[in-house]
């Protein structure tokens, strides 16, 4: 890999320099449409061997006739392109069509822009760069069209919770019958990477009724290098996916967002064997138990499903109610997990995640119950949007997999429960995740003052596990009782931070040692291609929890969240040791690059101290998101105290002494003004 090599941050910037000319002549919904096909033109005619390009479909053409014909140049590019790699582009660019929009002066500029960088395997810092770019693209794409994306965009961090849920291994084959632009399949081969299988051995398979976002789906995937997916532009119910032109294809996972609160016609309903539980009144726009219903029929023995539904799935009586019923009986359900609000465009209600098993798939320690998550509270607030973090999804996940009972979290519920509750699934009645009330008032406290002993008992040793002792926080008083220092409680809620500040350095130095012991494994493993697949990932997980986990100051999924953001940050980085070493993470350019002009000249680093440097950039980035946890939890701890000085800063005695006190200074003054 030569400094020259272009990064997935730098064509991403590329990129969106075009979305940004593209504003003003299309709708942002519409952006893929057009950069996408453009995008995989350019790929293909660049990277000799990807597809079959015959002389029409080449750039060099498209450049020496897109000067005054821009838009007929490219159609007829694409629809060569098409007809010369049948097994992989069959009908994609059907649809296709530059004659209105965008105009031909953007059209040119779009030609000339995307002719500045090279798209070649030698020219890229990596072979799937190129999809990877692009599906960042729709990342940003999605936030600008707002509610015009929602039914085909998934949030990322969705896809990776639901994955994680369902847990593909390699060798499955994996389904989404509402595809929307990609991203759960493209996540599950992502999954698979990750945890060290080869996502060429996935059999994914898609369906997308929408045709537009159908067409960037399939250009999405083959960005991405995966040429064997079969997604279908076709609707589930209607039409499901078939294996032998009759039979329903089964897979071994699904993983899909259906549209929310959709209606349908019974009488379009192929294959109607699927809903083996019953039907949905037709137009009452609650089709949601009918998807339900269609993935549980193409599931495979064994299999496993996740899938995101309103919560009005869970408790709505009716025709619903029996499906519910049905799929409660025959433990079709393994979890209910509640997600928060505002997480999915085009939506602000919350929803949940229907993990659903095959009529085969529960092991017998599993049947008979329902595992209840109320994750509503995992979320981190935006501006625009919610979102799910890596902590988020370790905790909700990690519950998931051990099945985990947590107070006000988690609670596997008996199928005798359910049935007395009438079989609803409301996860609110289930798992109480309200805050615990305040205790009362202490009347003591209240009187003459003090903070009792056992409210500060009760949370002491979140304080003490930062190194905070109690007489750090309070003084002594009568028995049963402690007060606050003279200072006052908002001065010593302030100094948190700074108590807490020996005990986060000390945290922080063994996050560096556990580190310092796993860098031999990571130097073994540089420039020999099997970084991501030699378990690396997992051994850390195991190790970084073992290390860490005895010193209390955060918990498991905390752990493993930074661990998986710091993972995920640094993706760019540990592909480049895995790839080509140590020496080429330093050499990369770090501004947006072009092919033509000088490039960019990177720092100067003393031979052989290449690694040293960016190991030490890895330290860095892994101990500043556990730094972030951290600062979030020694908030909490602030918000505790200052919740003790808001009951009992002030007591009745003192509110008395304040009364007399001022009782005395208005007689003084009234005194001095002549009045007796």
């Amino acid at each position: 890999m030569s400094m020259g090599r272009l990064t997935v941050d730098q064509l991403d910037e590329h990129l969106w320099r075009a979305a940004e000319v593209l504003r003003g002549e299309l709708d942002a919904s519409a952006f893929s449409q057009v950069l996408g096909p453009l995008l995989l033109l350019k790929r293909a005619s660049d990277q000799p061997g990807l597809f079959h390009v015959s002389e029409e479909s080449r750039w060099s053409t498209v450049l020496e006739h897109g000067r005054s014909t821009p838009g007929h140049a490219l159609e007829a590019a694409l629809h060569r392109l098409e007809t010369d790699n049948p097994e992989h582009m069959a009908g994609l660019f059907q649809m296709v069509n530059f004659g209105s929009a965008p105009s031909r002066r953007v059209l040119r500029w779009l030609i000339d822009h995307l002719d500045q960088v090279s798209l070649s395997d030698e020219d890229l810092a990596f072979r799937d760069g190129v999809g990877r770019a692009f599906d960042r693209f729709l990342v940003r794409t999605a936030s600008l069209a707002g509610a015009k994306g929602a039914d085909v965009f998934v949030p990322r961090a969705v896809c990776r919770l639901m994955t994680e849920l369902v847990a593909p291994q390699e060798g499955d084959s994996v389904a989404d019958p509402h595809a929307g632009w990609g991203g759960m399949l493209l996540q599950a081969a992502r999954y698979v990477t990750d945890h060290g299988g080869h996502p060429s051995n996935l059999k994914l398979n898609g369906q997308e009724k929408n045709t537009a976002a159908w067409l960037t789906s399939r250009i999405n995937l083959l960005l991405h290098g995966v040429t064997d997916a079969v997604v279908a532009n076709t609707e589930p119910l209607a039409e499901p996916l078939l294996a032998d032109g009759y039979d329903l294809a089964r897979f071994d996972r699904v993983l899909t967002v259906p549209p929310f609160s959709r209606n349908y016609l019974r009488h379009e309903v192929s294959h109607t064997e699927r809903m083996r539980y019953g039907w949905v009144p037709e137009g009452g726009k609650k089709a949601d138990l009918m998807f339900i219903q269609h993935v549980l029929a193409t599931l495979s023995p064994g299999g496993r499903a996740a899938v995101v539904a309103p919560h009005g799935v869970l408790f709505r009586g009716g025709a619903e109610g029996e499906i519910r019923r049905g799929l409660i009986e025959d433990d079709r359900i393994e979890a209910v997990i509640g997600l928060g609000a505002n997480v999915f465009y085009g939506t602000n209600i919350p929803t949940s995640v229907l993990v659903l098993k095959s009529t085969r798939g529960r092991p017998a320690d599993e049947r008979g119950s329902i595992l209840f998550v109320d994750a509503q509270g995992e979320v981190t607030t935006g501006r625009s949007k919610n979102r799910l973090d890596a902590q988020h999804i370790a905790r909700i996940a990690g519950v998931f997999h051990r099945r985990e009972e947590l107070p006000g979290f988690s609670r596997l519920v008996s199928l005798e429960e359910i049935r007395r509750n009438d079989f609803t699934l409301n996860i609110r009645r289930y798992v109480d995740a309200d805050p615990l009330p305040e205790p009362l008032i202490d009347i003591g406290a209240a009187l003459v003052g003090g903070v009792p002993r056992n409210e500060i008992e009760e949370h002491i040793g979140r304080f003490q596990a930062f190194g905070i002792s109690l007489g750090e926080l309070f003084l002594p008083d009568r028995p049963g009782y402690l007060r606050f220092p003279a200072e006052g409680h908002q001065a010593v809620a302030a100094r948190i931070p700074t108590l807490a500040h020996a005990r986060t350095l000390s945290f922080l130095d063994a996050v560096r040692r556990w580190w310092a012991d796993q860098i031999p494994l990571l130097v073994d493993l540089a420039g020999t291609g099997r970084l991501f697949r030699s378990g690396l990932r997992s051994r850390l997980e195991t190790t970084f929890c073992e290390e860490l986990l005895p010193l209390a100051v955060l918990d498991r999924y905390q752990l493993l969240g930074a661990l998986s953001s710091w993972w995920s940050d640094r993706d760019d980085e540990l592909r480049t040791i895995d790839a080509y070493g140590f020496k080429e993470v330093v050499g990369r350019r770090r501004a947006p690059a072009e092919r033509k002009g000088p490039p960019n000249r990177p720092p100067f680093i003393p031979p052989g101290q290449e690694a040293d440097l960016v190991l030490e950039r890895l330290t860095d980035g892994l101990c500043l998101h556990v730094e972030q946890l951290i600062t979030a939890e020694l908030r909490k701890l602030i918000d505790i105290y200052l919740r003790w000085g808001e009951r009992y800063a002030v007591s009745m005695v003192d509110l008395e002494e304040q009364y007399l006190a001022a009782s005395k200074r208005l007689r003084l003054r009234m005194t001095g003004l002549g009045h007796v």
